[in-house]
């Protein structure tokens, strides 16, 4: 208990989030750069783990899949994220996209559910949808519901900026003004993404060089994204959430969620 309530007032907590607090912090002490060739352009498959700065601790796993195809880029986005009581969401989202500078989503599919702490579907939460955006015009889908939106073009969503960013140019341009889709329904209006800078990042023997853009608009916290000299995105975050390059994060999330779920199955014999 003495342990929870000095993380609840330490004063690091209210900080704004930069790679230089998550190093500080110690997430990045675990963090091996990625090696061997990346085209952005490309068929490549990135996985992230998801912190959580609020909770100090890994909630979730994030990998994307990307493919073009003959008719422009498929992104398939699978995502893990760690509820409390030990409960675990799971989303899977395809998303057909066209080969533009924002990877612009032109049909996808979303499906989603959580699991209790013996990974058994939780009554209720599962959630199918179904999406299209043609010029300005969204449409939804939720089995026989269907929601039709008008918005301001260009438009992505967030998934699709993890792959625009890779291919920006590492330079000062005119900034990207776009309507987001946050999470494939939210319509978030009146969005720019800039040329932040070019750094380098001391991470215990190594120094990594890494250019970053920013992300700022109408109903969001600003987010920042970080990409190496091949243009492989490695940081991204907002607010209080963090995806960070791990090839292996599932595993790593595993541990974590089956140590909550240990003390909770503890607590409910203790009773």
């Amino acid at each position: 208990m003495a342990k929870k309530k000095q993380r609840r007032n330490d004063p690091a907590r209210s900080r704004p989030l930069t790679l230089e607090f998550l190093r500080d912090l110690g997430t990045l002490k675990d963090f091996v750069p990625p090696t061997g060739p990346f085209e952005p352009n490309g068929t490549w498959t990135t996985s992230y783990r998801l912190w959580l700065v609020q909770r100090h601790f890994g909630g979730g796993a994030l990998t994307i899949r990307r493919e073009p195809t003959d008719g422009g880029i498929r992104l398939t986005v699978d995502l893990a994220v760690a509820e409390y009581a030990g409960y675990l969401r799971r989303t899977r989202t395809v998303v057909e996209c066209a080969s533009d500078t924002l990877c612009t989503p032109k049909s996808w599919t979303l499906e989603s559910s959580v699991v209790d702490v013996d990974d058994k579907p939780s009554t209720g939460t599962r959630l199918a949808e179904r999406g299209t955006l043609r010029g300005e015009v969204l449409e939804t889908r939720f089995g026989d519901r269907v929601r039709k939106q008008k918005l301001a073009a260009p438009a992505t969503c967030n998934w699709s900026l993890f792959d625009a960013v890779q291919r920006l140019p590492r330079e000062k341009t005119r900034p990207l003004a776009f309507t987001l889709l946050e999470d494939m329904d939210l319509v978030k209006p009146e969005q720019t993404l800039t040329f932040r800078e070019t750094k380098d990042l001391k991470l215990g023997a190594a120094t990594l060089r890494l250019t970053g853009y920013q992300q700022i608009g109408r109903g969001v916290l600003p987010w920042q994204y970080w990409v190496d000299g091949q243009g492989r995105l490695l940081f991204a975050f907002s607010g209080v959430r963090a995806y960070l390059y791990d090839p292996k994060p599932t595993e790593w999330m595993r541990k974590k969620l089956d140590s909550a779920r240990t003390r909770i199955k503890r607590r409910r014999k203790a009773k």
